[in-house]
């Protein structure tokens, strides 16, 4: 079901390859066209059949475009969308896939306030993988997953139906929300992991590392993220990624204070309260 003629990817990794794949195989537009800073990235992209056609200037990839997406790190996003919105046709939508709102979205309503024929739509695809890079996308990957859709008072509503059924399209489940609670929320459940992951593989020494097997390497998986484009992340959302720390900081003290005193019912009773939120965030139900 084509839901816009032309979508243009600015920034085709593997969010970006995997949102053209998936445009692709359900037929939501006529053509996919890529944005790149580099030849090398922009030929692997066609290799993998992500877009039909790309280049590596912005006003050229977005002429003609009903729906443009911004995927980028996030600390690019309000560069490439000034240009985007720029050169981007009358009634154009723009959407992200950042993983941070607030910051995204106030600099992005700023910027379309001097173009108002061209609408602005936060949004965020709760989807990835700890690997880069356009050869990883698949076709599949929002399928049955969260994706975040902002609203402020600035919104138009004819754009946010359109970027929400066009996500639903690719199989998402869609929540439209405040940048401000999205913050809230993925600082919880997206950015403290990763935080708490980079930190653990940072603490542990080397020479001991060569002991550890699959507990450690499920725990720290998303470690092997790229470090800059989380370092962005984080410093665009630290107030509630440091509220979120200390939340965690409590539970872990809580843990380690029934330790030291030797109370095994105390951690018995943390251990099976936290395992009894994954059990139910995993299977669906409390085991």
């Amino acid at each position: 079901m084509r839901l816009f003629n032309k979508i243009t990817i600015i920034g085709v990794g593997l969010i970006g390859g995997s949102i053209g794949l998936s445009i692709k195989n359900r037929g939501l537009a006529k053509e996919v066209t890529g944005v790149f800073r580099r030849p090398s990235t922009l030929r692997r992209a066609l290799r993998h059949k992500a877009i039909d056609n790309g280049t590596l200037n912005i006003k050229e990839g977005v002429r003609g475009a009903d729906l443009i997406i911004l995927a980028t790190p996030v600390y690019s996003i309000p560069l490439v969308g000034r240009e985007a919105m720029r050169y981007a046709n009358a009634g154009a939508i723009i959407t992200d896939a950042g993983s941070t709102k607030s910051w995204v979205v106030a600099k992005m309503e700023r910027l379309a306030a001097s173009r108002r024929s061209v609408f602005f739509v936060g949004s965020h695809p709760m989807a990835g993988s700890e690997k880069a890079g356009v050869e990883f996308s698949t076709a599949d990957l929002f399928e049955g997953s969260p994706c975040i859709v902002t609203r402020t008072r600035s919104t138009d509503e004819g754009a946010i139906k359109k970027v929400a059924a066009f996500w639903k399209a690719l199989g998402g489940r869609v929540k439209v929300m405040s940048p401000a609670s999205h913050d809230k929320s993925i600082s919880l459940v997206s950015h403290l992991p990763h935080l708490v992951a980079f930190s653990l593989a940072g603490a542990i020494p080397e020479k001991d590392i060569v002991y550890a097997a699959e507990g450690f390497r499920d725990t720290t998986r998303v470690a092997s993220s790229d470090p800059k484009l989380w370092a962005d992340i984080f410093l665009t959302n630290k107030k509630d990624i440091i509220t979120a720390g200390r939340m965690f900081e409590k539970y872990y003290a809580d843990i380690v204070r029934a330790l030291s005193k030797g109370d095994h019912g105390g951690i018995v009773r943390m251990l099976k309260k936290a395992k009894s939120k994954r059990d139910k965030f995993v299977y669906g139900e409390k085991t």
